[in-house]
């Protein structure tokens, strides 16, 4: 805490100079002023001493035939006589200080912790539109009826807590656990496509069909009712039948197509966001086709988010062109939209047993049919009539 002290008082660097410079320290010593960082240049004597003390220095070092004058000045005294005509500077730190002491009543930051599934954003935007968002006067929170608002807003969501920790607001979440498969409804398998059984794997209910069976589409695969001396239970059908199928798929592609290309001209806008208000930075818009991407830089302070964000915007011009492609290109091609079309259908490992191509106008139509192993159990519900 010393040098707190000096600086404070203000200290200053002098050089003693004389016949002999080092009668000055003891000179010092003898009058209780107290000398530091001393070192000696040639004949002359560097040291650093308090303000206080320098003023006893001409009576001490009277008759003496040592001299002494000053070449630095520290501490705040020197510092705030060196400014004090300009006003700027304590006005603007009064102004500054008011600025804190009013946002210090307003919410700088929203944050969401607990959450999984449910995007921290979509928690966020629920919270703006209950009028909860940066710059809003923390006053004007309650958070026992936020929360409850926002239970019902968001149904993905089972708990929520709202905590006001300085000027950042912490929305804390428990996602809702999903409902599991209602087991107490009876419901029977049915085949969803024709196929020939490759797999069967049944948790619950009565299997009709082994492996190697040919089924049609709505056949009967495991019955919901199981029969018993002198009763019938009814269960909830559940499990995988796994049946090889056949599928027509039908694709087509064309010689001439318009493609997108990227040309080399990139324009950067900005927009810089206060308190959730947005300030562009830029004039215009863009008039003419192009792809853009976002990145978002927040401004932090000790670790600590600021309602400060900096929103930029690359966009990259793009224009069409013409391509022509060859006979053996657009095949190539509807291999590749066919394999697009099969993973669309849940069809990933699938043989292609027959292609036909057709010349349609302008191109080329491809009908493949495709042989693909698949879980065709689709639940149905049981109905029965009870008074039976």
């Amino acid at each position: 805490m010393l040098w707190l002290y000096r600086f404070l008082t203000g200290y200053i660097e002098t050089e003693i100079s004389g016949d002999v410079a080092e009668t000055a320290i003891n000179l010092c010593a003898k009058n209780g002023i107290t000398l530091w960082n001393v070192k000696r240049r040639d004949k002359k004597l560097r040291a650093k001493m308090t303000v206080r003390d320098y003023r006893f220095m001409p009576s001490v070092l009277k008759k003496s035939g040592i001299r002494i004058h000053i070449l630095n000045k520290y501490g705040f005294p020197f510092v705030a006589a060196r400014y004090k005509r300009r006003w700027g500077i304590p006005v603007g730190a009064i102004i500054f200080f008011c600025f804190l002491e009013i946002m210090s009543h307003f919410i700088w930051t929203v944050e969401v912790n607990g959450n999984g599934n449910v995007p921290a954003y979509e928690i966020t935007e629920a919270c703006a539109e209950m009028g909860i968002r940066e710059g809003t006067p923390k006053s004007a929170i309650d958070p026992q009826s936020a929360k409850q608002k926002l239970l019902l807003k968001l149904d993905s969501l089972a708990w929520a807590s709202f905590n006001i920790e300085g000027c950042r607001l912490t929305v804390d979440v428990t996602e809702a656990i999903q409902k599991a498969e209602d087991n107490s409804v009876p419901t029977n398998l049915k085949a969803s496509h024709d196929g020939v059984i490759t797999k069967i794997d049944i948790t619950s209910g009565n299997c009709v069909v082994k492996v190697g069976d040919t089924v049609g589409k709505g056949d009967l695969l495991v019955s919901g009712a199981i029969e018993r001396e002198n009763s019938t239970r009814f269960v909830h059908s559940s499990g995988s039948i796994t049946a090889r199928i056949e599928k027509e798929i039908k694709v087509e592609a064309y010689y001439e197509q318009e493609i997108t290309v990227r040309t080399e001209k990139t324009r950067r806008k900005s927009v810089l966001s206060v308190f959730g208000i947005k300030i562009p930075l830029f004039l215009g818009k863009e008039n003419y086709e192009y792809e853009s991407s976002l990145k978002v830089k927040q401004a932090e302070f000790y670790g600590q988010k600021l309602p400060l964000r900096l929103y930029t915007g690359y966009f990259e011009e793009t224009g069409r062109k013409t391509v022509k492609y060859t006979e053996k290109e657009l095949k190539n091609q509807l291999d590749t939209l066919l394999k697009e079309a099969a993973e669309v259908e849940n069809l990933s490992d699938f043989e292609v047993k027959n292609r036909e191509y057709d010349e349609i106008n302008g191109g080329i139509c491809l009908k493949a049919l495709v042989s693909a192993e698949s879980d065709i159990a689709a639940p149905e519900i049981l109905l029965f009539n009870a008074g039976n």
